[in-house]
């Protein structure tokens, strides 16, 4: 059995066994409960506050042939009826030699606030309202994930277009910096336009994404430069309170997670995919 191959089964192992425990974890939480507070669940809309854990096996394809297989671990916690924080790290294993760095290690890592400002989830067709975030983005030790450090902040507007359609319109001012934050890359204005479909008629907790970015810098080594990704993803509840999403994206021009400075990492995220469990508390 190839290396990739052991490590996809440990991957998929891990990934199964933590699914699991997730449900493990979850049901007895809501024992005995004559309405699992799961049926209330919108795991669709990226504004709503709730507190959970998840993981899952993650596959990115990179332009010079070489791939990557990882595990990813997701949470979020609800602080209060309008703040959350959110963090996410994984662990991965690359494929090839092109390319000198390190072929195991940990991938990059991420750490986002997020504070609702004013929202009306009862309009299901105008303006809902508006919330701000401050997203940090961490290079990771892993060859194709150790390019850059990435900080956010911005607004995302919320709004309905009808029962099954909303559209979340976020806009950040994105600052990088090298590994380590050894040098300033550049400022960029993000634009990342979130569409969700929400059927009646699917499995449970069924729904859709569509979200395209683009990030355009105006300064520094990327002035000039423009990073973008379109992801789709599918989605559905295991149990009242355990969701599954399969997310597929396509990442174009700079890649700002190989990116470096006055070097071009040989290794640009073409594509991939992701399969994660979710559970609710």
């Amino acid at each position: 059995m190839s290396r990739i191959a052991r490590a996809f089964q440990k991957t998929a192992t891990a990934s199964a066994t933590l699914m699991l425990a997730l449900l493990a974890v979850s049901n007895p939480l809501h024992a005995g409960d004559e309405k699992p507070q799961g049926e209330n669940i919108d795991a669709s809309d990226p504004t709503k506050i709730y507190t959970y854990l998840g993981a899952g096996p993650k596959y990115t394809d990179y332009t010079n042939g070489e791939h990557m297989i990882e595990l990813r671990v997701s949470g979020n916690l609800g602080l209060s009826k309008q703040d959350m924080v959110f963090f996410n790290a994984g662990y991965g294993e690359h494929s090839g030699d092109k390319v000198p760095g390190n072929n195991t290690g940990l991938t990059n890592a991420r750490a986002r606030w997020f504070h609702l400002v004013e929202m009306d989830y009862a309009v299901s067709s105008g303006y809902r309202g508006w919330a701000t975030q401050i997203d940090l983005q961490l290079a990771g030790q892993l060859k194709g994930t150790d390019g850059q450090n990435v900080l956010s902040f911005g607004a995302l507007p919320a709004f309905g277009l009808n029962k099954q359609w909303s559209l979340y319109l976020p806009m950040n001012v994105v600052n990088s910096w090298d590994k380590k934050f050894g040098s300033y890359n550049g400022v960029g204005l993000n634009v990342s336009p979130l569409l969700v479909y929400n059927p009646d008629n699917w499995w449970d907790g069924a729904y859709v994404q569509f979200w395209g970015g683009y990030t355009r810098f105006v300064s520094g080594n990327l002035s000039g430069e423009g990073a973008g990704h379109l992801d789709i993803t599918v989605a559905g509840k295991i149990t009242p309170t355990v969701t599954w999403t399969l997310l597929a994206q396509k990442n174009v021009d700079v890649d700002l997670q190989s990116y470096r400075r006055d070097a071009n990492s040989g290794l640009k995220n073409d594509w991939n995919a992701f399969l994660f469990f979710t559970t609710y508390f």
